[in-house]
């Protein structure tokens, strides 16, 4: 401002005649301010202006390694003078200036100026050290409200071990966690607490309430103090090492599927050089086994120190962050800082060490400059002498069913600090959009070649380095094309570029996207947010605020032009582009250097292929698939592979184990060579031209055509009952819900709510009834699969009316319009979403409108639906949890049963276009329709575009409406040996999973029916069920309270999942953590709004050795529910406690509350209204201990009523046991009698217990244990000993 002054004069009588305030230069002084940001303050006018300072040494911006030299000092030009030119505009109430400075020399580059700016941080983020090294970081943030997260990251992982310490990271995290008291006491308070090992550090993280559920006390003290004694404190009891040694165990078991395996072959062909090749956090089993205790104990005291510590806290906090930052010195401040060991001292001549240098204090030990501490081999820069393009390596096995071909470069991570780093970031964003857009387009040729090509390009934190990969998908027998396929987009990106039109579309999609973004700021979950901070902070880059970044981005955007991306993408591509051509493309940029961004070129690090060991005689793989792609998710802590198989012998003691399969009849090998491979990505004859660009329709439905629509058809709202109804056709919001509901007179029904969870964003939800359950049984034109084949040939067209797919995906880039269309069980389901700016609303029911009315059905779209559903039949077989899943549903519901089930082979070949398009249009009729929005809208924008797209969609002819119909699912009642089966899959490595099922009551209508269901018996007329029935209340009271409870709509769902939280919490409790028999055992109930059946399903995965202890395990704890003890009322408060936060937390998601409001007008879901949603939480707080066990009752575990189904894998299938479900198990069916126990609330004699407590207690903690016949005789011995010391004391006295 003061520098500016006599400019600001020199502006007066430009601005006199359009702003005559007084206040007008204050007004000015920014701007011109905002264009001297460079120059250095303090100094006059007359110095800025008049006198030379010395020329600024140049330096090196850290984004493009470029030199950048800072601005000149102001001096006139020889032989000329400075003047200021200056111009001014009113743009309303707006004063436009502009001011060029003329006539010196070394004119300010503000561009640069710019770009070499630092980015600015988040404003809320805390971040600190304490003197003992630990470091914290604090960020307020309102979602979820009233809840925050608290995450404790040591900085050691897997790659800080050992050669002989491979595992012990991770079972350091389980006994550290698992064995803290004080994190047992977050139990019941609504908090939830887990741990992970990753390869660069170990995390203890808390989700918790801002107040404890059950003391009513703050809860941040209770974390902080749970996770300072996890981490700082553990006791590592010789009980819990073993119990937790047995847990590690059996993750392993769980994790390794031949999914895990492909991204381990990635991982540890990415990274040969070093150990995040060879250091997996599942660690060596047989290492795992036979670590004495000590061996934990050395880990922790290497590694766990405040100095190697960082602790985050972001959420909606109960305090500021200085009291927040008060409250972790008072925890964690206690700690002493570690120090290092010193050498022992050296002797002097008298035979005594040096006092002086021994009483000299140890330094502090600090946490690794760098994480992970490894050195990577980066795919750019000149090459080393002899150096050779990356070898192709080959990872063979017969459960793959594609071809998979994976292209790796390794480059630093740039640290985001100044503006040039986040343009070089928005570059890369619109550099891999159009790549993706073009391959999109290549996908829609007759018979693709691919399966999948994806590109990416993305820092990692965990790995320390960058990765550039490029992966092609393909069938076996087109792995050639495919790969022809995905060169030529790469070469043809990196040779011609971007064209115009593809920079500005994306640009502005991008920009848009950061706007939304920006206003949805506040709207981001804690763990979301706690995620991005830290995985920003282990990548060294500033952590931004949404808004700065889309300020910043806004302002880094303009700057970027067409060719200054197109040589980036000439770098970042050349890895994948130029194959075998390293040593040219170096000498090409020496002699060019303009035409490539600050890298040159870069080249591939590595390139692994996993394809399947056989083929049929087509070439197509007979085996089952595994995804695609490096997926970094499955290798933390909760999915593990045990490193034997990692090891580079065992891969070849695993390839050459191949030929001891069996093979399938008909069977090849597939041998492909690396060598072939290398030829084809060098291929130099794959020619490419620049691409021709796209039209962008502006709109998809002229008005002209629309307002001929609304002159013909009349589009209105009409009552909720219809035409004629009675009743408002505008009824107001339900006063609970805020949720709108209208029905257009086409018959199209509508349920609308706003929210202010995502700024500016919409989700839109068209359903029909449908699904599998209105498909005709068979093999026919229209048979059995013509629905769910049919929706997927819809969604592989993918465009409607005149337009090309092209343009349509065009139009919802532009407008940032995200689109899914599926088919299930029961319905068809379109789901969109969308921002609103912009005549949002109006592009995305345009696209709605064209859907309904003109969808495009295409030959070419069904060849490759009926190509994926048939690529999903044959994968099943190869799966172990699929396919033991289908034979379960198999031997429940039997093979005529065909809803729950994809279509076969013969079905899926006998289906055509026609049948298909009979068969979904018939569905798409505006009387089966149900429309939900919900999002950031104007709700009179919205009526206004329902009436003007969505009423103008013609109904059909009342002839032409068939009604859908309703069967009954029947269960079966097979033999003993059909109802409890086994199975073996033949693998190179030992799994086993085992499923329990049957039938369960639905979440419609009272229990014990599955009829279709009419109208509830109560209307709209049911009230909210109290929360409290009182204990001195009349027995027929109670009994009619209890009634008016169980009568509303939501009793059955409410109690269903109440069971569902019940269950789950004591198969971990004690299938898990107790005996240690697995990683991993769930409880959940199937069930359906229309379709009148529902079923339960235990999923459990062990080692073959134990699956079949875990199975009854799992069975008896199911049945355990139904005898003494039970449940007691701390279970269910937890339970409620656990979905009533769950719930709080959903209502801030609009996907959540498009579950809520889908079906609400729906005949065929006749009890769920919006009505009955205001009593949710109601009927979940009134639920009883009885109401449970109402719900438990609709179950059935016996013997003779459950399905089980155990699956294993190995090269020999697993004894099976002459009885599935042990006698222990079944041992609990039988009368009290008989398993000892006497009647309520007496002793053996018929005499009252000493300790009414003795039986429930030890029960207790029995049934936990399954050890019920162990309870029993702890109750008579303590008896015993009671009439013993009763005895004693009676000869005493």
């Amino acid at each position: 401002g003061h520098s500016c002054r006599g400019v600001a004069r020199a502006l007066r009588p430009v601005c006199r005649p359009v702003c005559r305030l007084k206040a007008r230069t204050a007004a000015v002084r920014p701007v011109l301010a905002a264009q001297y940001a460079g120059l250095p303050r303090g100094h006059t006018t007359a110095r800025l202006f008049g006198a030379a300072r010395p020329a600024a040494a140049s330096v090196r911006s850290p984004a493009f390694g470029q030199q950048v030299r800072s601005p000149n000092p102001i001096r006139p030009k020889p032989g000329c003078s400075i003047s200021v030119a200056i111009g001014a505009y009113k743009r309303g109430s707006t004063v436009v200036v502009c001011a060029t400075l003329a006539g010196v020399e070394g004119a300010t580059d503000i561009k640069s100026l710019m770009l070499d700016r630092p980015i600015a941080g988040e404003k809320g983020l805390v971040v600190g050290q304490l003197e003992n090294g630990l470091r914290y970081v604090i960020l307020p943030n309102k979602l979820p409200p009233q809840r925050f997260e608290a995450h404790l990251e040591i900085h050691a992982g897997s790659v800080d071990e050992k050669e002989d310490e491979q595992g012990v990271a991770h079972l350091v995290e389980h006994v550290t966690f698992l064995g803290s008291k004080r994190r047992e006491n977050l139990l019941g308070t609504g908090a939830r607490a887990n741990a992970y090992t990753d390869f660069h550090h170990t995390v203890f993280h808390v989700h918790a309430p801002v107040i404890n559920g059950a003391t009513g006390g703050p809860m941040l003290p209770q974390v902080l103090e749970a996770l300072e004694e996890i981490a700082f404190h553990p006791e590592f009891l010789p009980t819990r090492i073993e119990k937790e040694r047995k847990a590690v165990m059996a993750e392993a078991q769980m994790m390794n599927t031949i999914e895990y395996r492909v991204d381990c072959q990635l991982l540890q062909y990415l990274h040969e050089e070093n150990n995040l090749g060879y250091r997996f956090p599942i660690g060596k089993m047989d290492q795992v086994k036979t670590w004495p205790h000590e061996t934990l104990r050395t880990f922790w005291n290497k590694w766990y120190f405040p100095g190697n510590a960082t602790l985050y806290v972001v959420g909606d906090l109960d305090r500021d962050s200085e009291a927040t930052r008060q409250l972790i010195i008072k925890t964690f401040g206690k700690l002493p800082a570690a120090r290092e060991a010193l050498p022992a001292p050296a002797a002097n001549g008298n035979g005594h060490g040096n006092g002086a240098a021994a009483e000299a204090p140890a330094p502090l030990k600090q946490r690794h400059d760098v994480r992970p501490p490894v050195v990577h081999k980066h795919g750019h820069g000149p090459l080393a002498p002899g150096e050779r393009p990356a070898e192709v390596k080959m990872f063979r096995h017969p459960l793959l069913q594609h071809f998979m071909l994976t292209l790796f470069c390794k480059l630093p991570i740039q640290p985001m600090s100044r503006m040039a780093h986040l343009r070089q970031l928005l570059m890369i964003r619109i550099m891999l959009s159009v790549f993706q857009f073009r391959i999109n387009g290549r996908y829609m040729d007759a018979n693709p070649s691919f399966l999948g090509i994806e590109l990416d390009i993305s820092d990692s934190g965990r790995e320390g380095c960058a990765v550039s990969t490029l992966t092609i998908t393909s069938v076996p027998s087109k792995w050639r094309e495919a790969t022809a396929v995905g060169i030529q987009e790469v070469r043809r990106l990196q040779r011609h570029g971007l064209t115009q039109g593809e920079f500005e579309r994306y640009r502005h999609a991008i920009l848009r996207d950061s706007a939304q973004m920006a206003e949805q700021a506040n709207k981001i979950p804690s763990v979301d947010t706690l995620n991005f901070v830290m995985e920003s902070l282990a990548c060294g880059h500033t952590v931004m605020g949404h808004k700065d970044a889309h300020d910043a981005m806004v302002e880094v955007a303009h700057t970027i032009t067409l060719e200054e991306i197109n040589a980036l993408a000439r770098s970042m591509l050349s890895f994948a582009s130029d194959y075998s051509r390293e040593g040219e493309l170096l000498e090409d940029a020496a002699a060019h250097p303009d035409l490539y961004a600050y890298l040159g070129p870069t080249r591939t690090t590595s390139i692994v292929v996993c394809l399947p060991a056989y083929v049929d005689a087509s070439g197509d793989s007979i085996s089952g698939g595994a995804p695609s792609g490096r997926n970094t998710a499955l290798l933390g802590a909760a999915g593990h592979l045990d490193a034997d198989q990692i090891d580079l012998a065992q891969l070849e003691e695993e390839n050459k184990a191949r030929e001891e399969f069996e093979v399938p009849e008909g069977a090849i090998k597939f041998d492909l060579t690396p060598e072939e491979i290398g030829e084809a990505l060098a291929d130099t004859s794959l020619e490419v031209e620049a691409t021709t660009d796209v039209e962008l329709p502006s709109e998809l439905l002229p008005d002209e055509e629309v307002e001929a629509l609304q002159a013909r058809m009349q589009p209105r709202f009409v009552p909720l009952g219809g035409e004629g109804a009675a009743g408002p056709a505008n009824p107001p919001p339900d006063a609970f819900s805020g949720i709108t509901q209208r029905r257009l007179s086409n018959g199209i029904r509508i349920n609308y709510r706003h929210t202010d969870n995502e700024s500016k964003a919409c989700l839109l939800r068209v359903i029909a009834n449908g699904g599998r359950a209105s498909e005709k049984l068979g093999a026919a034109p229209d048979g059995f699969g013509a629905v769910v084949v049919g929706t997927r040939t819809m969604s592989e067209a993918g465009t409607v009316g005149k337009w090309q797919r092209e343009q349509v995906e065009a139009f919802c880039v532009a407008n940032l319009i995200n689109c899914a269309l599926e088919a299930d069980e029961e319905n068809i389901i379109l789901d969109f979403h969308f921002a609103t700016g912009e005549e949002g609303l109006k592009r995305v029911f345009q696209l709605t409108h064209l859907f309904l009315t003109q969808p495009r059905w295409d030959e070419l779209a069904m060849e490759r639906a009926k190509q994926a559903f048939l690529t999903s039949t044959k994968s099943i077989q190869k799966s172990l949890e699929r396919a033991t899943a289908e034979r379960i549903i198999t031997s429940m519901l039997g093979s005529t049963e065909r809803r729950f089930r994809d279509p076969t082979q013969e079905e899926v070949e006998a289906l055509t276009l026609e049948g298909m398009r009979g068969a979904v249009m018939s569905l798409f009729h505006t009387h089966n329709l149900e429309v939900n929005i919900v999002g950031d809208f104007d709700e009179n924008e919205l009526e206004s575009v329902l009436l003007k797209y969505l009423g103008t969609v013609p109904p059909p002819p009342p002839t032409l409406v068939a009604p859908i119909l309703h069967y009954p699912s029947v269960f079966l009642n097979p033999p003993m040996e059909t109802r409890h089966s086994t199975w073996h899959l033949q693998d190179s490595d030992e799994r086993a999973c085992a499923y329990i099922a049957g039938q369960a009551p639905c979440r419609w209508g009272p229990f014990g029916t599955n009829e279709p269901l009419g109208p509830h018996p109560d209307g709209d007329k049911f009230v909210p069920p109290p929360l409290i029935v009182p204990a001195s209340a009349p027995a027929d009271e109670k009994q009619r309270l209890t009634a008016l409870r169980r009568r509303h709509p939501l009793y059955a769902s409410c109690t269903l999942m109440l069971l569902t939280e019940i269950i789950n919490s004591r198969l971990f409790t004690t299938v898990r953590d107790s005996l240690g028999l697995t990683y991993d055992v769930s409880f959940e109930v199937t069930m359906f709004d229309r379709v009148r059946t529902a079923w339960f399903s235990v999923h459990v995965t062990s080692h073959p050795d134990k699956i079949y202890e875990a199975l009854n395990a799992s069975v008896q704890v199911l049945r355990e529910i139904g005898s003494p003890p039970g449940i007691n009322r701390r279970e269910l408060n937890r339970a409620k406690t656990t979905l009533l936060t769950r719930h709080e937390s959903d209502l801030k998601d609009n996907v959540y509350w498009l579950g809520l409001m889908t079906h609400s007008q729906n005949d065929q879901v006749p009890h769920k209204t919006v009505l009955c949603l205001r009593d949710l939480k109601a009927v979940w707080e009134a639920a009883t201990v009885e109401d449970i066990y109402d719900c438990y009752n609709n179950f059935n575990f016996s013997d003779e009523n459950i399905f089980t189904c155990v699956g294993t894998s190995g090269k020999t299938a697993p004894p099976v046991p002459e009885r599935i479900l042990s006698p222990m198990a079944a041992s609990l069916e039988s009368d009290e009698d008989e398993w000892g126990l006497p009647p309520p609330g007496t002793g053996p004699n018929g005499q009252p217990l000493p300790n009414p407590m003795a039986l429930f207690t030890a029960m207790m903690a029995a049934a936990q244990a399954m050890k019920l016949q162990g309870a029993v005789k702890q109750v008579k011995e303590g008896q015993q000993q009671q009439q013993q010391e009763g005895s004693q004391q009676q000869q005493q006295q």
